[in-house]
């Protein structure tokens, strides 16, 4: 079955200098994860050259397409789980008003507000379409 066109999956940009640009990204296959890499090196797929707070690899935002039962009305059902970890950065990551940085790989609900450096970013609300 020919696809036009692949789910996608979005951050936004909530404060600096891309105040309310949206990158997007496609949804990984079934049974696939995605990681999103946050920081200034050029190569990072979310790129913040502009925050001098920001780390190189400051963090890793993740997205995991997990195959769920069948049913009647869906042959290929899926959920989707987020998680955002950071990569070991100076100044840390935090999720909406939280005071502490995270430590670890932290579970991320989509309409989810963090903050890398001093730039706030908004993990959308997926959209799935055929």
């Amino acid at each position: 079955m020919f696809r036009r066109n692949k789910p996608e999956i979005s951050i936004t940009f909530m404060s600096g200098p891309y105040d309310g640009k949206k990158i997007p990204f496609f949804q990984p296959d079934i049974g696939d994860e995605r990681v999103i890499i946050i920081g200034r090196r050029d190569n990072c797929d979310i790129h913040l050259p502009y925050d001098s707070q920001v780390s190189r690899v400051h963090a890793r935002l993740g997205c995991a397409s997990v195959p769920t039962t069948s049913t009647d009305s869906t042959t290929s059902p899926y959920y989707l789980t987020f998680w955002l970890e950071d990569s070991g950065s100076r100044n840390g990551t935090f999720i909406e008003k939280e005071i502490d940085p995270i430590i670890g790989r932290v579970s991320l609900r989509p309409g989810t507000m963090f903050r890398i450096g001093r730039t706030w970013l908004r993990l959308d609300i997926p959209l799935s379409y055929d």
